[in-house]
């Protein structure tokens, strides 16, 4: 089992007092430093764009409960050099960085990480890289950037034309991250057929609507270019080994076009049952084998929260706190299960207890060879607190579930 560590670095703002932005990043890198000290291989982190306290001001809040700013890293490939400014080998992921909207698209996004590589293989000793890719966090934070529908046709199907967005973006990301010289006359073509809706009146419907015929209507792309090739020159051999890809998404089309260009892990979130989850690795495997690729249970890395303290009753306390801010943020934003079922998904209580709850036989069902992306600090300003969760899970739990 692998232990890497999450952090959001977030603001919130209803728990008092109010950390300033410096002070949060201040934490972050003592984390990093920390983490490094205890073993801990990987820190990934969260990424965001524009403040999400003024876009409740706006006619479409998107959090409208939630205090303070959900996320405060809005340069994932900077913040990637700081870190490594102040560490000597832990590796870095982003979960996620966005190649739709909040960095500029494809393009501008494939020109900054591949920049990012090329650093990176200056050092000796180049750091891990784990480039975890999606659409970002919320509409509003790809429309400055024109990801918003054209016309009357894309308003009707724009559900279908997002999925899209988000696939034209992974093909021109990675072929360009590859080294490709393209230009979008080189990038698939798509149709948004009969395959993009649930049932077949649903998609006569569709068409009837947009005025398209009974094999769809053609998708129109989002990005035009004469063809162009990053630099500086950095051959896909030279990254291959401590560079990789994560997809930040289960849709099926967009793992199996991605999967063309790069060989991808997936991602996924914490409250994603168990049940769930096994069928994600069964479909894994099985198209993986195909592809003549292999899968392991490892290539899907998933945050858990962590709430660990010596004394149970203090780790359960500190966990229904947390959940109780969370839920009250979310609340009319998304549907969430009840209070029990999320705590459930956590680790929660002392060192035997965490243990006992990572052991295959929990009805948590993690697996020996689970990759997880531990989340300390979610609701938490606490920083020494967390710090110390950090320092008891590294002593107290991860030998014994290594050794198992």
């Amino acid at each position: 089992m692998q232990f890497d560590l999450f952090h959001s670095i977030g603001r919130i703002d209803s728990l008092k007092p109010v950390p300033e932005d410096r002070a949060v990043f201040r934490a972050f890198l003592e984390q990093c430093r920390l983490g490094e000290d205890l073993g801990y291989p990987t820190m990934w982190v969260a990424e965001s764009h524009f403040s999400s306290e003024v876009q409740k001001t706006n006619a479409r809040p998107v959090i409208p409960n939630y205090q303070g700013e959900v996320g405060l890293n809005a340069d994932s490939c900077q913040l990637a050099q700081l870190v490594f400014s102040q560490t000597k080998k832990i590796g870095y992921g982003t979960a996620i960085h966005n190649i739709v909207g909040g960095n500029g698209g494809p393009i501008a996004s494939a020109d900054r990480i591949r920049s990012l590589a090329f650093y990176n293989s200056l050092n000796s000793e180049p750091r891990k890289l784990h480039i975890g890719v999606a659409a970002g966090r919320f509409p509003y934070i790809n429309a400055p950037f024109g990801i918003v529908p054209r016309n009357d046709v894309e308003q009707m199907l724009w559900p279908q034309y997002q999925r899209l967005i988000f696939i034209e973006a992974l093909e021109i990301f990675l072929r360009l991250i590859r080294g490709e010289s393209l230009s979008s006359a080189d990038v698939k073509s798509w149709m948004i057929d009969r395959s993009f809706f649930k049932s077949d009146d649903e998609f006569l419907s569709a068409m009837k609507k947009v005025g398209g015929s009974e094999g769809g209507v053609i998708y129109a792309p989002r990005w035009s270019f004469e063809k162009l090739k990053l630099i500086p020159n950095l051959d896909e051999q030279e990254f291959k080994g401590w560079m990789n890809f994560v997809l930040g998404s289960h849709d099926p089309l967009a793992r199996d076009h991605g999967l063309k260009f790069a060989d991808l892990d997936v991602f996924n979130l914490s409250f994603t049952p168990p049940n769930e989850l096994a069928k994600v690795h069964d479909e894994m495997f099985i198209r993986y084998r195909e592809l003549g690729r292999q899968w392991h249970r490892s290539r899907l890395p998933r945050t858990v929260l962590v709430f660990i303290d010596k004394s149970a009753k203090a780790a359960q306390d500190m966990a229904s706190r947390c959940f109780d801010t969370y839920i009250e943020a979310m609340r009319g934003t998304v549907v969430l299960p009840p209070k029990e079922e999320l705590m459930k998904r956590a680790l929660i209580g002392d060192p035997s207890m965490v243990r006992d709850q990572l052991h295959p036989d929990d009805p948590r069902a993690f697996h020996i060879d689970d990759r997880l992306m531990l989340w300390f600090e979610f609701n938490q300003i606490d920083h020494e607190g967390i710090n110390n969760q950090m320092r008891l899970f590294a002593e107290d739990v991860m030998p014994y579930v290594a050794s198992n």
